[in-house]
């Protein structure tokens, strides 16, 4: 364990002497997510002024840099994250949906995997953005159809203000878990070249209390759950002139791991998995005047291999699915006045899918979006919203529709939105071919939502502010899909269910500042009602009961302090009971986990800084399973170190 960490830490500084020390930019670390309110027309502006948003920064992504992103989404946001695993499988839930209802956007460019439609976030570290952006329900047309919960967008921009930068960490720390990466910047005011490189790899195996096989509960170790990953981005950006800018950003994802069993499961099997993913975009922006055009077009492509074998001679299996998309992107806004926006997007997707459980050959599919969006300030007080969208899907057409307003009844201090929206999912690939069970009579999934939002800031004194957002949301979902066991014990998607989904949503945090002392606490809270609406038969025992893997109850906290170059930041995070059957007769515990870490900034030579850093996780050492049956990690340690310049 010591030689590799000596190796990443060695490696890491060999590559921090390749650049000049540059000024270091600061980044505030008490930062966390960023309260979104729209008070004027703004041509970035790409949602409906409705929407709630909500943002992690890149001062909070910085301090979890070597977290992938389903850990600081869990943490951070109101969105509940389904895991089996460090490492392992982590799906979302928007607002009570499931999974396939969360679209992926990676700076405009849909990456939500074609086959499944479910994105795993494990697979994405938190160090490959530079912002996340999560628009609540489903009123978000700009990125298609299929968000029916919400959507979660991840940005990486150019730094004009500061060409020339660069970090290097390297972590290490409990059963054996090993990270290192690095990021350098170098370019001027018209050029600039971003490169980043993460590795992380570990033997997962961590101590665990297993209370399933024997009558008295017993601790062992995780098998059969190491894991590694290693990606590499590049970003190049050109200013032709100060209305246009070319830019075009590639990114290879590689991640190799074992797939462990249920703990309930006495059966020695070894599964592993390989996903290799590449996506990549070229762009070209124009913003003068009263216009602007956003055009791009990305080419995606991943694969997934598959592999189980047993130790006596039960035999193997095996599986290789791959997948190619192409998107071409438009986006046009004219601004006829300053009151008034009219904006139009023409967007097209091909996804081409050859998969070992796809029969005939390879499934191609083709997509073209048109959508239009005009917003109107009536007043300094008061704008409306109206976006429709119509998605031509190979044979398939569908509308959708959504409209908003905002009131700033107090400006500055409190405002009011709503809005109304109506969106659908079509099935997956997989929905529709994989054999044994695809079924292409399936109906796209329709959702209509209603929410409100009052959002408000507070300034209590000169040292103290305070800011709150409260939502509540409305969902209807039909022809939710579901796969069942069908004939022949095979199981087989099914139009199945009618969904009520309804909740609230808060998010609240207080600022103090005096003099070296930052000091913020923060605070996030979700109630997701999400029941069925509809009975399959008469004795329905699903009938208004709460969905599988949906916690009525998610709730996390963060308090960060810093006093001149030293900080520290806790978290603590709530899941409440999730029911893992649809009569509700089955389910998994609640619990409570609770994170540290300590640092401190330090200057070496001229703005060359080291920041040591030391983490604890689940500090006291709770047991819980996030996924029924697959253990999570009890108490773990881990210390780091950074090096920007």
């Amino acid at each position: 364990m010591t030689s590799k960490a000596v190796g990443l830490f060695v490696l890491g500084v060999l590559l921090m002497t390749e650049v000049e020390a540059q000024q270091y930019r600061e980044i505030d670390r008490t930062l966390d997510t960023v309260f979104v309110k729209a008070r004027r027309v703004e041509r970035s502006k790409e949602v409906n002024i409705g929407t709630r948003v909500s943002k992690l920064d890149e001062g909070l992504l910085l301090d979890n840099q070597t977290k992938s992103l389903s850990e600081v989404l869990a943490d951070h946001s109101t969105i509940y994250i389904k895991s089996l695993g460090q490492g392992a499988l982590s799906t979302s839930s928007f607002r009570g949906t499931s999974s396939s209802h969360t679209q992926v956007n990676w700076n405009g460019i849909n990456i939500n995997p074609a086959m499944s439609s479910s994105f795993d976030f494990s697979q994405i570290p938190a160090f490959f953005t530079d912002g996340v952006s999560l628009y609540h329900g489903s009123s978000h047309l700009k990125g298609g159809s299929g968000g029916l919960g919400g959507s979660i967008n991840l940005s990486n921009q150019p730094a004009w203000n500061d060409p020339s930068h660069g970090r290097v960490f390297v972590e290490t720390g409990s059963n054996d878990t090993y990270t290192g990466a690095a990021m350098v910047r170098w370019g001027n005011r018209a050029i600039q070249s971003q490169t980043r490189l993460f590795y992380q790899q570990s033997d997962n195996d961590f101590r665990y209390l297993n209370k399933v096989l024997q009558k008295e509960a017993f601790y062992e170790r995780r098998k059969e759950a190491q894991y590694k990953q290693a990606g590499v981005m590049q970003e190049l950006y050109y200013k032709i002139d100060d209305a246009q800018q070319l830019s075009g950003n590639f990114w290879y994802q590689y991640g190799d791991r074992r797939l462990p069993q249920p703990i309930i499961v006495n059966v020695v099997q070894h599964e592993k998995q390989q996903d290799t993913n590449f996506r990549s975009y070229l762009g070209y922006d124009y913003d003068k005047g009263k216009h602007r055009f956003i055009g791009k077009i990305a080419y995606l492509r991943n694969s997934l291999r598959w592999n189980k074998w047993y130790d006596s001679d039960f035999g193997s299996d095996a599986s290789v699915n791959r997948a190619q998309s192409v998107q071409v992107k438009t986006d046009y806004t004219y601004l006829p006045s300053s009151r008034l926006r009219i904006n139009g997007q023409l967007n097209y997707t091909y996804d081409c899918i050859n998969a070992t459980n796809y029969t005939g050959g390879a499934v191609g599919r083709h997509v073209i979006l048109a959508q239009g969006n005009v917003l109107w300030n009536l007043s300094s007080v008061l704008a409306i919203n109206g976006q429709v969208m119509g998605e031509q899907s190979n044979q398939a057409f569908a509308p959708t529709f959504s409209a908003a307003i905002m009131a700033r009844l107090i400006p500055e201090r409190l405002t009011l939105k709503g809005n109304i929206a109506s969106n659908y999912k079509n099935p997956s690939l997989n929905d529709l071919y994989w054999q044994p069970g695809g079924n292409r009579e399936l109906k796209p999934e329709k959702g209509l939502s209603y929410d409100i939002t009052l959002s408000g800031q507070l300034p209590i004194t000169e040292e103290l502010d305070w800011e709150t957002e409260v939502t509540y949301y409305r969902m209807n979902v039909d022809n939710w899909i579901m796969w069942l066991p069908g004939e022949n014990w095979f199981w087989q998607p099914r139009n199945v269910q009618k969904v009520l989904s309804q909740g609230i949503e808060l998010q609240t945090a207080c600022n103090y500042t005096r003099g070296d002392v930052q000091v913020r606490l923060a605070l996030n809270y979700t109630y997701s009602n999400a029941k069925n609406r509809e009975r399959r038969f008469e004795e329905d025992a699903t009938y208004g009961k709460q969905l599988p893997y949906i916690p009525l109850h998610k709730a996390n906290t963060r308090l960060t302090a810093s006093y001149k170059q030293a900080f520290v930041h806790y978290t603590l995070n709530y899941t409440g009971v999730r029911y893992t059957s649809e009569d509700e007769s089955y389910k998994t515990n609640a619990y409570t986990i609770q994170n540290i870490e300590a640092g401190y900034h330090l200057a070496v030579k001229g703005s060359c800084r080291i920041t040591p850093k030391i983490s604890i996780s689940n500090l006291f050492d709770a047991y819980y399973e996030s996924t029924q049956y697959y253990p999570m990690p009890l108490r773990s340690f881990m210390a780091s170190v950074m090096v920007s310049f």
